[in-house]
Parts: structure tokens; sequence; C-alpha cells
């Protein structure tokens, strides 16, 4: 069995708890950025080649769904996971579509995110960099994803625009109907700074939104979790959602490479890397 986990799995909500993949062990490192969002999981599975190996299991908003997306602790979550020895990171995220043929169920594999959020950018590194973002999720991994999808009977977009929202609050109606003009695809409220920080620690990074129902302003006779007065529909679709993440994390985890440098996740010139390692062991020169 592989030690370190290099793959980790980072569950939203819906996905609070796991029991996908078998626990052995449940850690919750000291970051320098705080506690993380619960304990982390340290878990097995098997890949295609019937080996044995490790991954780490953290719930975004903590075990019991009490983090509102703002309160997450973004930059300790993922500093934790990378000093465990993480290097990639498939995301799970529920979502709103902003686009007709994007239906509730559907599965998309974003590919770019526009940022609509305030007050989320912790701390980082003391000396100033910037971290190049033209294409913010990992290809190679959104590809992975998008097969196992299909291949697992889900209507899967292969790439999409995720509009990121404050939270915890959902849409007006003049709002969704902005975001939906702009040609986005959907509406999240998590994705940043998630996925910036996964790529400024040198983190392959991508996420599996699952349809739950169209934003608000999306056509008038849609369902909408924030104004239907029943939401059994939405909560039905919800359910469905969650078993059919999970048998998706199940495959696309026995597929993942056992190596995962595969360039889109460090950027950045390699010393800062080396230095950025030397601060989390502690061995500055």
């Amino acid at each position: 069995m592989s030690g370190e986990p290099l793959v980790a799995v980072i569950g939203g909500s819906g996905l609070c708890q796991q029991d996908v993949f078998p626990v052995i062990e449940t850690v919750r490192p000291t970051t320098a950025y705080g506690e993380t969002s619960d304990a982390i999981d340290i878990c097995t599975y098997h890949d295609v080649t019937g080996s044995e190996r490790t991954l780490a299991f953290l719930p975004r908003h903590g075990g019991d769904h009490t983090l509102a997306p703002h309160e997450v602790p973004y930059r300790a979550n993922l500093a934790a996971l990378r000093s465990l020895g993480v290097q990639q990171i498939i995301a799970t995220c529920i979502a709103g579509s902003l686009r007709r043929r994007v239906r509730p169920g559907d599965l998309v594999l974003p590919d770019q995110f526009v940022n609509l959020t305030w007050g989320r950018d912790p701390d980082g590194p003391a000396e100033l960099i910037h971290v190049p973002m033209a294409d913010p999720y990992c290809p190679r991994l959104r590809t992975l994803c998008a097969e196992t999808g299909a291949q697992g009977g889900l209507r899967t977009h292969k790439r999409g625009t995720v509009a990121v929202i404050q939270g915890p609050r959902f849409s007006t109606r003049a709002e969704s109907r902005w975001f939906a003009r702009q040609g986005w695809s959907l509406v999240n409220m998590t994705q940043y700074p998630e996925c910036y920080i996964a790529r400024e620690f040198g983190l392959c990074y991508a996420t599996m939104a699952m349809i739950t129902d169209y934003d608000v302003g999306v056509g008038r006779r849609r369902v909408s979790f924030s104004t239907d007065t029943s939401v059994r529909p939405v909560l039905d679709i919800f359910r469905r959602n969650v078993a059919a993440i999970k048998n998706l994390l199940a495959a696309t985890a026995a597929h993942l490479p056992v190596d995962g440098s595969c360039g889109c996740n460090r950027p950045l010139p390699p010393e800062y890397y080396k230095q950025q390692e030397a601060l989390h062991t502690g061995q500055v020169p």
C-alpha cells in the first residue's frame, strides 16, 4: 500500500460524510493558517492495477456542514492536504445552472471561473507573487472526470464557466439574468479561492459540479431551490446527485495516475516551490 496520500477528495455540500473509501486513520494537521474545516480521513482505495493506495478526504464545510461558504478556511485546508503529501485534488460541489442545456442532475467539469466574492483573499506568502490563472483547472483531471462521468451514464459537460458568488444567500433574478447574459454556465459559492490557492500551492485541482436546479433567472417555469414553494423536486435531485457523485469518485480515483506532476500545477519558478517546501517542513535555510 502506498504510504502518503497523493490524492485528496474535498467533499462539498451533500458529501460532508463519506462512505465510499474505508478509513484507516483520522488526522488534523496544524497549519500556519489555522485549523482545517474538520479532521481529515486517510482512506484506502484500489487503482486499476489492483494496487492498494491511500487518499485524504476533507469535508469543505465541516462534518456537520456548519461552515458557510465565506467561513471555510480554504488556505488552511489546502496547506494541510499539501503537508500530507497530496499532489492532486478532486473536489465536489453543488451548483445551479445558468443555461437551459445544463439540466438538473448533470455533471459539469468547469474550466473557468469568475470571482464575484469579496473578503476571501487570505494572507499568503510574504513576498508578492502573481500566479498565472489563465486555465485554473487541471485539464488532465477534468478529462478523466469527464470520461468516468460519461461512462457512469451521467449527462456530462466537459467545460463550463462558474460564477462564484459570495453566499450564503442565493442570487436575485436580476443577478441571475446578468450571469446568464455573460455566457456563464453555472453558479456556485466555493470555487474561489479554493481553486486559486491550490494552484498557488502547486496542486493539480479539478471539481465535479453536480447541478441541483436552474438558477432563479433561468426560464419562468424552471424548478429553483431559491423560489419554489416546495423544494421536494430539488431535494430529490440533490439526493440522486450525492449517490451519483459517490460512484463517480470511486471510479475516478481508480484511474488517477500515481505521478500528479502534469505541469499545470506549478506555474511559478522551481525556486518558489523549494522555498515553500522548506517553510512547510521547518527547514528554512
